[in-house]
């Protein structure tokens, strides 16, 4: 009798050892295997870009698989940025854009949890659809377009809020071109963005 109240007692005391080690902040993180990531920003041009394109605008969608076991999670990215040609590029022209379209798939590697915040490392590669666009006066010229490879990773941190996470995130693109409207064999920028995980 004095065995089986002493093995209640043991198992009692554990399961509230364990309750109570779940509810501590910094503790591991609710496990989803699906979410949906939304986020918008400025994209900055750096390097060969910077002298042709003026600071632009982004937004983002992705999904994010966590197949758990302690691995990165997976992330499937759809982006997209725009980028005006500054005044000397113009040649004439009145305006002038760059855009970008991409499709990257690739990892998410959260590092630690300090309570609510957890910062993270991310990196892939994909495909990028650059299209370039001008008009002036006498009328539209065509706009060109092509697809080339890339890399992009970074950072960010995110801000647990509940079931839903606010974040913010830092990423280099690297785009591998011809020679085009911007005369280098690669196109660099810096897209910052803000958003919501689902």
């Amino acid at each position: 009798m004095r065995m089986k109240v002493a093995a209640i007692v043991w198992i009692t005391i554990g399961v509230r050892s364990g309750v109570a080690a779940a509810q501590m902040p910094g503790s591991a993180p609710e496990h989803h295997l699906l979410r949906v990531g939304l986020a918008g920003g400025a994209s900055v041009p750096t390097s060969h870009a910077a002298d042709a394109l003026k600071t632009g605008v982004n937004g983002e969608g992705f999904l994010l698989v966590d197949l758990g076991l302690g691995l990165p999670a997976l992330r499937f990215n759809v982006g997209y940025q725009r980028f005006d040609y500054k005044d000397a590029l113009l040649n004439g022209a009145s305006t002038g854009q760059s855009s970008t379209l991409s499709g990257v798939g690739g990892l998410t590697l959260p590092l630690f949890a300090v309570g609510p915040l957890r910062p993270y490392l991310t990196a892939g590669v994909g495909a990028f659809d650059l299209k370039d666009s001008f008009s002036g006066a006498s009328g539209t010229t065509p706009s060109t377009s092509a697809i080339h490879f890339g890399v992009d990773g970074g950072g960010g941190l995110s801000l647990k809020l509940g079931r839903l996470e606010a974040f913010v995130e830092g990423r280099v693109q690297n785009v591998y071109t011809d020679r085009g409207a911007i005369d280098a064999k690669s196109i660099q920028s810096i897209p910052v963005s803000f958003g919501i995980l689902f």
